[in-house]
């Protein structure tokens, strides 16, 4: 800011704020939020669309020592009390779209006064933004909680993974050195920000000086029409978004749009051969890296352009600054071509889980931490997974746990047990699938399950199938085999992984 205060920092549907004027209104609202009585280390949930304000209140959080807590704007009351009631949320922002949700969730939520609830863009937002004290906040403590970022688990309820100010700082900066992002850089952010890729990603580019270009949904032709009008240099997208940026292209889309791409990054499963040769004669100039990684530790690994185009078929070698190993169950590192769990070491590691000291402790062994993937690294440090332990469904860029869809169908009275796996969607990549087993005697159609699940798990988790079987596939000591029921229905097809 200092270097370029007048400097577009973010554009968005044809408006644009200088660096002056938001890191201005991010100090008064850090100021402001600290008048109305939240404390540093306060949890303060957001549950809004893209917008400036978004990344204001982000940044304003970080200043005020509050801990920003991102909730995915599709969530349901049940998911938005969970979260908030998990992390003791004192204060919380919301889109206006979103209050009935928040609304919903309040009588669950004794630690959350309606007076710290702020619509965006209301007035009780507004007079804080535009009417607080830009003064300089005293430094917060490097190690303090800086968000919590809550992802699924197998449990079936989602685990809080706390990230340190230090933390925060050393993803930015490694990924932004990773990537080469610098003040030269227009970068489009077309996905949500309360996801952690997509806002490490606009932040990194705040950070390094660059123009953010960003959406408030994507839309292809519309993304293809921003990178020609404001010449975006960089971009990061899920594979479902780059098939239909592809497919919008194809359909007679603006061919010259990525004319100043030099750089696109994707993550979430690996780029198909034909996906691939599609982006490069899409974007001629563009270096293409896939990225690999989770919630807890970040990108931790990228199969860079030139090994992508050698026709390497992994997820990469280690990210700038991180170690990779592959790790069998006591904890020893396992050579080369061995298949074990996969592991990884951060220079500043994430806090833990909040409230979750056991969950913290499986996920780690000394400096390392697992997202739960197997796979085995080869002789050159490539890293090739191979299953994923923890059965995640990636659909659509979203990671959805069967677990979470388990819990809710358990409680239908016809049911008497139920599994949940990916199965092929040529649309999504894949999705939820319901194998269900009824009670002795009960009857059910798919519709009344998929009804029940309406509005006790949020829209993108609901199955988009169900099958009734007899019995699930069990070994000798009960244990359902949810690898071999998911097999059943990818024969003939490449098994997605993150």
């Amino acid at each position: 800011m200092r270097r370029q205060p007048d400097a577009p920092a973010i554009e968005f549907e044809g408006g644009m704020q200088t660096y002056r004027e938001t890191y201005e209104a991010a100090l008064r609202l850090a100021s402001g939020l600290r008048q109305s009585g939240l404390q540093p280390g306060d949890a303060v949930g957001m549950l809004a669309g893209n917008s400036p304000a978004y990344l204001e209140i982000y940044l304003a959080c970080q200043l005020a020592g509050l801990v920003a807590v991102p909730l995915n704007y599709r969530s349901v009351p049940d998911d938005v009390a969970y979260v908030l009631g998990n992390c003791r949320a004192r204060g919380a922002f919301v889109g206006l779209d979103y209050r009935h949700v928040i609304d919903a969730a309040l009588s669950r939520l004794p630690a959350l006064r309606p007076e710290a609830i702020f619509e965006i863009g209301g007035a009780r937002h507004l007079e804080l933004r535009n009417h607080g004290a830009a003064d300089a906040l005293p430094p917060v403590t490097p190690l303090a909680p800086a968000t919590i970022f809550y992802t699924s688990g197998t449990t079936g309820f989602p685990k809080g993974a706390m990230m340190s100010h230090l933390n925060v700082l050393a993803r930015l900066t490694s990924w932004g050195w990773e990537l080469g992002l610098n003040a030269t850089d227009v970068v489009l952010v077309p996905g949500p920000v309360f996801h952690m890729s997509f806002s490490s990603i606009a932040l990194i580019t705040l950070a390094a000086g660059g123009r953010v270009v960003l959406m408030r949904d994507f839309e292809p032709a519309n993304a293809l029409a921003l990178m020609g009008r404001f010449g975006v240099t960089w971009l990061f997208l899920v594979p479902k978004m780059i098939s239909m940026l592809l497919e919008a292209i194809a359909a007679g889309g603006d061919r010259g749009a990525g004319r100043s791409l030099r750089g696109l990054l994707s993550s979430g499963s690996p780029l198909a051969a034909d996906v691939l040769d599609a982006l490069v004669r899409a974007f001629p100039k563009a270096r293409i890296a896939d990225a690999y990684g989770w919630t807890e530790t970040g990108w931790v690994s990228l199969c860079r352009h030139d090994e992508l185009l050698g026709g390497k078929r992994s997820v990469g070698r280690a990210a700038f600054g991180c170690e990779l190993a592959v790790l069998d169950a006591d904890g020893h590192e396992l050579p080369a071509g061995e298949v074990g769990e996969v592991h990884a070491a951060n220079p500043v590691t994430f806090l833990g889980y909040f409230g979750n000291s056991a969950a913290t402790a499986a996920t780690r062994r000394g400096k390392w931490e697992t997202g739960g993937d197997m796979g085995y690294l080869d002789a050159d440090g490539h890293l090739h997974l191979v299953d994923r332990k923890n059965d995640m469904i990636l659909s659509g860029g979203e990671n959805i746990y069967p677990a979470e869809i388990e819990r809710v169908l358990a409680e239908h009275p016809q049911v008497l047990e139920v599994t949940v796996v990916g199965v092929p969607d040529d649309r999504w990549g894949e999705s939820p699938r319901a194998c269900v087993v009824l009670q002795p005697g009960a009857s059910a159609t798919p519709q009344e399950l998929l009804a029940f699940c309406d509005g006790r798990i949020a829209r993108y988790k609901m199955p988009r199938s169900v099958d009734f079987l007899d019995a699930l596939p069990r070994n000798a000591m009960g244990k359902v085999l949810r690898r071999e029921l998911r097999e059943r229905y990818w024969q003939g097809h490449a098994v997605r992984v993150r």
